[in-house]
């Protein structure tokens, strides 16, 4: 962080920009920042706590710029009543979410990590995969990152199934060939399952017990969207009786708990720390991007 801080610190103070530095892993929280706010006209966030009792503080606040694409961390609508403006990147990280979830779901049907380890410990060992061809593979959420995996996905020669909250994106893909169906078709019918969609009230716990309930040991579960969409009381509960497989990148708590990885530790998972979106190219797009939303909301 210090290292891309430092690279624009002359733009900085050749646009008379003094620059406070707040860093917290994985965010900083409303309490930090209730006590601090109101000192700044602009800031540059990541999934900070921007909530409406911080923005009620933020006499002097004119800019949000959000680091990446996510924003529901910010109470948007407060933010506008108030007429501070939120920029983000929107569809920067697709790319690289869509071949990240890719990877997971290659490295789970063929045992690369289990194989990997063995020869690392001095065995040998031989693990036997599955191929993806002719598998049903859902996808929840079709715009950016579920509409890029269905690019990606149709050269493996899989049956496509979808699910969107907008009529018109279900229809749209719907003549393109995939099957529309409900979130619980999805979860009965297919045998690899990804959920890509927004955080947002409409899909806070969006995937519930009933959900997770019809997985099982052959099925795979990968979440590249946000941790709070699934229902994490009810993912620990139901991977315990189901032991279906899982891709996460995003959890409900972050880091997750010492009980969150107790139980998923030893159950055929490929786990990373909100990481999905890490590529050199993306990644370095969205500095350039959000440096420069940050000047054009000062200057407006």
């Amino acid at each position: 962080m210090n290292l891309v801080l430092n690279k624009y610190l002359r733009l900085l103070k050749k646009n008379k920009i003094k620059v406070d530095k707040i860093i917290r892993n994985p965010s900083v929280k409303e309490n930090e920042l209730i006590k601090v706010i109101h000192q700044y006209d602009g800031v540059i966030c990541s999934d900070d706590e921007f909530t409406k009792k911080v923005m009620h503080k933020a006499k002097k606040l004119k800019v949000i710029s959000k680091w990446g694409t996510g924003i529901d961390s910010i109470d948007s609508n407060f933010a506008k009543r108030k007429g501070i403006k939120i920029y983000n990147s929107p569809g920067a990280f697709t790319k690289g979410v869509a071949q990240f979830a890719l990877g997971v779901i290659l490295n789970l049907t063929r045992k690369i990590s289990e194989n990997n380890q063995s020869v690392k410990t001095g065995n040998w060992k031989k693990f036997q995969g599955i191929n993806i061809e002719n598998k049903k593979v859902g996808i929840i959420g079709l715009e950016k990152i579920g509409s890029q995996l269905i690019k990606y996905l149709k050269s493996f020669n899989v049956i496509l199934c979808g699910n969107d909250k907008k009529k018109i994106v279900n229809d749209k893909f719907k003549k393109k060939g995939i099957k529309i169906l409900s979130l619980n078709k999805i979860f009965s019918y297919c045998d690899i399952i990804i959920i890509c969609v927004d955080l947002n009230k409409s899909s806070y716990h969006l995937i519930k017990k009933e959900h997770l309930m019809k997985l099982n040991k052959e099925k795979i579960l990968v979440n590249v969207s946000r941790g709070p969409v699934v229902d994490n009381d009810s993912l620990l509960k139901t991977i315990k009786k189901r032991n279906f497989q899982i891709g996460f990148d995003v959890f409900e708590h972050e880091p997750i708990t010492k009980k969150t990885l107790k139980i998923l530790r030893n159950k055929s998972s490929i786990l990373s720390s909100h990481n999905a979106f890490n590529t050199k190219k993306e990644v370095n797009f969205v500095h350039e991007n959000t440096m420069q939303n940050l000047l054009k909301g000062l200057k407006n």
